[in-house]
């Protein structure tokens, strides 16, 4: 990066003896002169003065306010508007479109992609949030508006500094995350929400793959089938006619998983997207939405083996428009699990995704459940005629997964449906008998507690 500050201990100023040192070194003299700004201010008014318009920069110059600009952005959390108002004044008068003009003799391309990373982190920053964050969000705007294109060079900013999941502590993720949503749902989310929601969605799946069942972090992990389905059964059956939508947190509650700091990030953010669903339902955006995030479950969450809780973020939308979101998940889920075209991974994972929601969805209708039942048993019958062989667990996993779905959403949904008379012979006409007797044996593959409770 060129020639960069001195230690802390001497002036706040670069010369072409000065040593390179690194992007950490120089956080933390920048850090220490917004530190000792009521003790001694001469690193600090130099730090101010870096920022001063220049109009004849040198090279040299314009690498020092780029560096000084990137180490603020990583201690934005330090500054006080009550201790470091002249340092905020200096960052107000720099204007993004003003900058060609100010510095004539200079490419201000680093300087702008500098400052734009400083306006993104002090949007997320807890130090003087409530002053900075409706102004940084107008200033953006009023970019956007006078730069159309300025939004596509904010994106990639944002989403490659989200914290890291040991760097950060619950609130500054949670804010950096709400001001993620709210340039996902505000004047540039046209531009920039197909980027922000995809991005939050692999940040939830980063911290669910750490969280064993146990609440323990550790490298084993239980597929959707293997939960004990006594529990999972006991969560269906709760008194709370609406369990379908409730909290993730109160799910995180009931499994014990609190106790470490990955739970309790992944608890918040999934709280902070339902909250973020809700407002998009309320204002009429939740149709496109749904398109962002059955897009991003396709890429990310289907095929994540580890991924306990992010899906019910999937089912949390779905809730919210069964008549609309809820069918059409149901529906592509089916569509996938059917199609050869998908490898048999992804549809041993759709087919999965499939039954556990299914199972837990009361919003979608018992006529919808039983057709896509029919639809599975009419699948895995046939795939019997063709393959009337002796069992083979590798050979036929798809299959195998086929019918523990069937299973597993009739241990939950079997009674709402037996209580329809047209539903009830439905399910009689299927040929399930057969299925259940034939060579391939599923009921001897497929995991055994859930075939134990279907046969109850």
């Amino acid at each position: 990066m060129g020639q960069l500050l001195p230690n802390s201990n001497e002036e706040l100023r670069t010369t072409d003896e000065d040593a390179e040192i690194s992007d950490l070194q120089l956080i933390y003299q920048v850090r220490d002169a917004l530190l000792e700004v009521t003790d001694g201010r001469e690193n600090y008014e130099e730090l101010v003065g870096c920022l001063q318009p220049k109009r004849n920069l040198n090279s040299h110059e314009a690498a020092q306010l780029v560096t000084i600009l990137k180490a603020l952005a990583g201690v934005v959390s330090y500054i006080d508007s009550v201790h470091h108002g002249t340092l905020i004044f200096a960052l107000e008068r720099m204007s993004l479109w003003n900058l060609a003009t100010t510095y004539k003799n200079y490419d201000v391309t680093d300087i702008m992609d500098a400052l734009i990373e400083l306006l993104v982190s002090l949007a997320a920053s807890k130090g003087i949030k409530n002053k900075v964050l409706s102004r940084v969000h107008d200033a953006l705007k009023q970019i956007a508006d006078l730069v159309p294109l300025a939004p596509l060079q904010l994106s990639p900013i944002v989403v490659q500094n989200i914290p890291k999941r040991y760097d950060v502590t619950v609130h500054e993720i949670v804010m950096y995350v709400e001001n993620m949503l709210k340039l996902e749902s505000g004047s540039m989310g046209e531009i920039v929400g197909s980027t922000m929601l995809p991005a939050l969605v692999d940040k939830l799946i980063e911290l669910d793959v750490e969280i064993g069942l146990d609440g323990k972090i550790h490298e084993d992990a239980k597929c959707i089938f293997e939960m004990e389905l006594e529990d999972i059964i006991n969560f269906a059956a709760d008194d709370d006619e609406n369990y379908n939508s409730m909290c993730v947190s109160e799910m995180l509650n009931r499994k014990k998983l609190q106790g470490n700091k990955v739970v309790e990030k992944l608890d918040s953010l999934i709280v902070l997207t339902f909250l973020h669903l809700d407002s998009c339902q309320s204002s009429g955006r939740l149709s496109e939405v749904f398109d962002t995030l059955l897009t991003s479950f396709k890429r990310t969450v289907l095929n994540t083996y580890k991924s306990k809780f992010t899906q019910f973020v999937m089912f949390y939308v779905c809730a919210l428009h069964p008549e609309l979101c809820g069918v059409k998940f149901a529906i592509v889920l089916r569509d996938m699990f059917e199609s050869p075209v998908n490898p048999p991974i992804t549809r041993m994972s759709v087919v999965s995704y499939l039954a556990s929601y299914l199972s837990r969805a009361k919003f979608l209708s018992s006529a919808l459940v039983a057709d896509i039942i029919q639809r599975l048993v009419d699948w895995c019958f046939a795939y019997c005629k063709i393959h009337d062989l002796d069992m083979n667990l590798q050979a036929h996993q798809v299959f195998y997964s086929g019918c523990q779905a069937v299973m597993y959403i009739l241990c939950f949904r079997m009674k709402s449906l037996m209580d329809v008379p047209r539903l009830r012979m439905q399910l009689i006409k299927m040929p399930m008998l057969l299925l259940w007797k034939h060579k391939l044996n599923p009921l001897k593959v497929c995991f055994p507690s859930v075939v134990e409770e279907f046969l109850k």
